[in-house]
């Protein structure tokens, strides 16, 4: 069984208080002006060919660690790692501490 396929779909509901309401409805932590961030990982992580080309662990094939202007795939492994959490059933709200922090080592715009 695939592990897009042990969940109970993308509208079904937990049955544990502390887990989401329902499988990959968890809160996105602001870290200062993060909601617009915020807002688009939420789109991507509910988009579901993406989210479970993530969760299945396909993207690792697609990642270039060569290209000098990239990051190495540090980025795409700290949104995977993100989307593992989100779809994990053990949060109702995440903290994207670790996924700000590898965007602002590459894009300084959005470091502090």
């Amino acid at each position: 069984e695939s592990r897009s396929e042990s969940r109970s779909g993308w509208g079904g509901r937990g049955s544990s208080s502390s887990s989401p309401l329902a499988d990959g409805s968890v809160g996105l932590n602001n870290l200062g002006n993060t909601c617009f961030m915020n807002s688009m990982l939420q789109c991507l992580t509910h988009t579901q060919p993406l989210a479970e080309f993530f969760l299945e662990g396909k993207y690792r094939g697609d990642v270039n660690k060569d290209n000098v202007l990239g990051t190495g795939g540090k980025l795409v492994e700290s949104y995977a790692q993100l989307v593992n959490k989100n779809w994990s059933g053990k949060y109702s709200s995440i903290v994207p501490r670790e996924f700000k922090a590898t965007l602002g080592k590459f894009a300084p715009q959005f470091a502090g």
